[in-house]
């Protein structure tokens, strides 16, 4: 990172901290202090490793800068108005959807179907949709959140179909673009309605669900090298267990269970940060089981994405985060734990 962008990125966290202090967000502030104390250390870690030359030290030091400006922009929007904090999650929701649509080309040459115009309408109907789904979420209109996107948007996908007059391809397209606007304008459009609970519950989820990325990397990279040691038998096969081979051929039972066991008992150490609710304090019992949920949905996020990604023959969705790869790549299992983390607090304390 050059000096000037070492200045802007702390000039960021810096106001950051400030206007959080300002707004008494206690909670928010005590997490932000515990990630940049934890971006340092990688940031301490890759220099290291790049004067040894080792293997992952570029890899490492692209991972961390990418993480130094998202955990930056991010605070920056949480710190300033709920409108700034929407807009920016509307904009991912917006760039991870465009992403999804640009991993599979919108034709198909089996069946003669060219790119047109009118192929893209739908997909140009879901950018639209996030808009409107912006709006219903900003006036805290829950009563239409819930349902405005599962069934009225939902709905005029296969009519605008209709509209075109398509004949062939009908079914596998309306297929790709209704999973798309599911994932993205719907699932994750939660984050939206996540603000109104207040900052700290999103942050609540974003942190765990990425600390469970990061987690089940370690976890399983330490579990295969003790099944090495272990000798042949029942309970070496049950450490290498593979979920899905065909998809994600390392990734294990074991250290899925283990990883979202490790967010558990991180969901009730950060339960003291939660704000008070309608309903009372979220209890630690009540974490623990949140944190749970948020292991196993977000090991799901990731090898549900997984599959898709080598249907489509590709290996990141994008190229726009260094180290990280796409948006997608970033928020894969944020897909999956945003409505239920939302759904879960709002049913217990609401």
């Amino acid at each position: 990172m050059q000096p000037i962008q070492i200045g802007l990125v702390a000039a960021i966290i810096g106001t950051s901290f400030i206007l959080l202090l300002r707004k008494d967000e206690g909670g928010i502030l005590v997490l932000l202090t515990a990630i940049v104390a934890i971006l340092l250390f990688f940031s301490v870690i890759w220099r290291v490793m790049a004067k040894k030359q080792m293997a992952m030290a570029e890899e490492i030091k692209d991972r961390t800068l990418t993480w130094w400006w998202m955990v930056a922009i991010f605070m920056l929007a949480l710190a300033t108005h709920r409108l700034v904090s929407f807009a920016l999650l509307a904009f991912l929701c917006f760039a991870a959807l465009r992403e999804y649509f640009s991993l599979i080309p919108m034709r198909n040459e089996n069946q003669g179907l060219e790119l047109n115009f009118n192929d893209r309408l739908p997909a140009f109907f879901c950018y639209a949709s996030i808009l409107l789904v912006f709006y219903v979420a900003y006036i805290e209109w829950y009563g239409m959140f819930v349902i405005l996107a599962p069934v009225y948007l939902f709905l005029c996908i296969p009519i605008l179909l209709v509209l075109q007059n398509r004949a062939r391809g009908s079914m596998q397209f309306m297929g790709f673009i209704s999973l798309g606007f599911m994932f993205f304008v719907y699932n994750f459009g939660h984050c939206l309605f996540m603000i109104n609970m207040g900052p700290m519950v999103l942050l609540y989820c974003f942190t765990l669900t990425e600390v469970r990325d990061l987690l089940s990397f370690w976890i399983g990279k330490t579990l295969a090298r003790w099944a090495e040691t272990l000798p042949e038998g029942r309970g070496k096969r049950l450490v290498e267990r593979r979920i899905a081979p065909d998809i994600s051929p390392k990734k294990t039972w074991s250290a899925g269970l283990a990883a979202a066991l490790a967010i558990a008992l991180l969901a009730m150490l950060m339960q003291p940060l939660l704000p008070e609710f309608p309903q009372g304090r979220m209890s630690l019992l009540y974490a623990a089981f949140t944190g749970f949920a948020i292991g196993i949905l977000g090991l799901f996020g990731d090898l549900v994405f997984s599959m898709m990604k080598r249907d489509a023959g590709v290996k990141d969705s994008g190229t726009l985060l260094p180290g990280h790869g796409g948006i997608i790549d970033r928020v894969d299992s944020l897909v999956f734990t945003i409505p239920v983390t939302f759904h879960l607090i709002r049913w217990a304390y609401f």
